[in-house]
């Protein structure tokens, strides 16, 4: 085997990393800059602003600013519809680097990604804020698609209760963003996008899931249409006890 990279020859027994039918030489690997996207340390990488490095591989086959995201998009209105959630007819979508979009989820100190699984252990490579979705520049197909359940299903959810987004901390918003994380997480196991499934089974930290693991729980019991029910008729319960302050009537 030949190194992809410095050319010289992997002896039999040396370790080496192998992507792409190309071969790495371990000193390679340990030294080389990689791709923010898939890890690979490619030798024509190009910095992408507000991301990381891009290798060669990777470059044109991600979903960027010049990709009509409407054939990605449609097929999750039916798979939302009947949960009783919508995505707009005309989603607006602002494209942004992974610092101001972390900013949008948390305040935390949290040092900087390497790589996209990095930022995704903290934050959300989609988030619905203020009637947008907020997307990282490029990713790929199988990462756009499973978050973007998670987000449009938020969006939804906070607009109808006239909420910027769902990051506050009350039980309201705990128990909407577990549903939400959990429609992505089973979008991601029916596509068959097993990465993005593992990631979004423990991921992001912080409590950015809500409450996941109820959903997943009640799901080992019950079926989905029992699941919207019980969905909708709690959350409005939530958002009459957490949402609104009770009006005071006038003295006298």
């Amino acid at each position: 085997m030949i190194c992809y990279l410095c050319k010289d020859r992997i002896g039999e027994g040396e370790p080496f990393y192998n992507d792409y039918e190309q071969y790495i030489c371990k000193p390679c690997f340990a030294d080389a800059p990689r791709c923010w996207i898939c890890r690979f340390p490619g030798k024509a990488l190009q910095e992408v602003e507000g991301l990381g490095h891009e290798c060669e591989f990777c470059r044109g086959n991600l979903i960027d600013g010049e990709t009509d995201l409407t054939p990605l998009v449609e097929p999750l209105r039916a798979y939302l519809k009947p949960f009783g959630l919508k995505i707009p007819a005309t989603p607006l979508y602002q494209r942004a680097g992974w610092r101001a979009l972390r900013d949008l989820q948390t305040d935390a100190d949290l040092p900087p990604p390497e790589f996209i699984d990095d930022y995704l252990r903290y934050a959300y490579p989609l988030y619905w804020h203020d009637g947008a979705l907020h997307l990282l520049h490029r990713m790929t197909k199988a990462t756009f698609v499973p978050y973007a359940v998670v987000q449009f299903a938020a969006g939804d959810i906070a607009s109808a209760h006239a909420l910027p987004n769902l990051g506050g901390n009350s039980p309201f918003h705990t128990f909407a963003r577990g549903w939400a994380h959990w429609l992505g997480h089973q979008a991601a196991q029916l596509l068959g996008y097993d990465l993005e499934r593992r990631q979004l089974r423990k991921w992001p930290e912080l409590g950015l899931m809500g409450e996941f693991e109820r959903w997943e729980r009640m799901a080992r019991l019950n079926k989905p249409a029992k699941m919207v029910v019980y969905f909708q008729a709690h959350l409005k319960q939530l958002a009459a006890k957490h949402l609104f302050e009770p009006i005071t009537p006038p003295r006298g």
